[in-house]
Parts: C-alpha cells; structure tokens; sequence
C-alpha cells in the first residue's frame, strides 16, 4: 500500500510540471541581476572571453535544447548566455547554477523562465569551477527539466 501511494504521489507531481511550450516575450537587452526576467535577443560578445559552454540535455520526459555559454568581461562580470533555448513549460521553473544534476551548492538566476536567446547575470560569489551545471529545476516538485554540464 506505501509503495502505491508513493507512486501516485510521485505521477502527481510529475503531471503538475506540464508538457507545454513556454512562452518567449521581447525585453531590454541589458543582462538581468539575480530572480529578475532574463533578457531576450542576441547578446554580442566582442570584448567577452568565452570561459564555459554545453549543451542542454534532457531529464527524463521533459525536453529541454539549446546551448548555455558563460562568457566574462574586461571587468571580471560574467553573463550566462543561453542559445537557441527551448523547454517544457512548468508551474515553478527556475534557472540555476549548481555543482551537480542534485543541485547541490545551487545560485538560482532567474524564476522566470522562457524560451529563445536569454541572457542572465552571473553573481560575483558564483564559483564556477565548482557550479558549472545549468539547470532548469522545477522548485515546487523538485524536478529536473534539463540540465547544461559546462566545460
């Protein structure tokens, strides 16, 4: 009976993250600070150093795509940039950077989450030897939308 109940729990919580697109709106192209809208577009990166980048995977049925690259200024400020992204919608997605898929040692960037070209600031205290995973985590539910290991 437990393992019942606890596999009914757990298809409620995945069913509440659902399959849908989400939605891309059109915003200032100014990088964003920590749990701000991220902003859309094309990012130019001339004076940048690119430091890490990977592609997006999936985690289990939810499709996440596209390309996560971190580039840094002459000034030491460094942006996430995301390409050509794409991911299932949720009730409570977030974008982080973390050590791991378990997301542990975890930033969150942004509780706003669309689909297209995004570009987040990263916060100076963001140890990116260490946090070099982006994630799509779906706080309410603790699930995994997709994940981008950076190298």
């Amino acid at each position: 009976m437990r393992k019942l109940i606890a596999s009914l729990s757990i298809t409620v919580a995945l069913s509440a993250c659902q399959k849908e697109e989400v939605s891309s709106s059109d915003l200032n192209t100014n990088p964003t600070t920590n749990n701000m809208t991220p902003t859309t577009g094309t990012f130019n990166p001339t004076g940048q150093t690119l430091l890490l980048q990977g592609n997006f995977e999936n985690s289990g049925s939810y499709r996440t795509s596209g390309v996560a690259k971190i580039y840094e200024d002459k000034d030491k400020k460094r942006t996430l940039v995301l390409e050509d992204f794409k991911t299932n919608a949720g009730p409570d997605l977030r974008i982080y950077i973390a050590e791991d898929r378990s997301v542990t040692n975890f930033i969150q960037l942004t509780d706003k989450v669309q689909n297209g070209n995004l570009v987040l600031a990263i916060p100076a205290n963001a140890d990116l030897k260490k946090q070099n995973h982006v994630l799509i985590w779906c706080k309410q539910f603790a699930v995994l939308f997709g994940f981008a290991p950076l190298k």
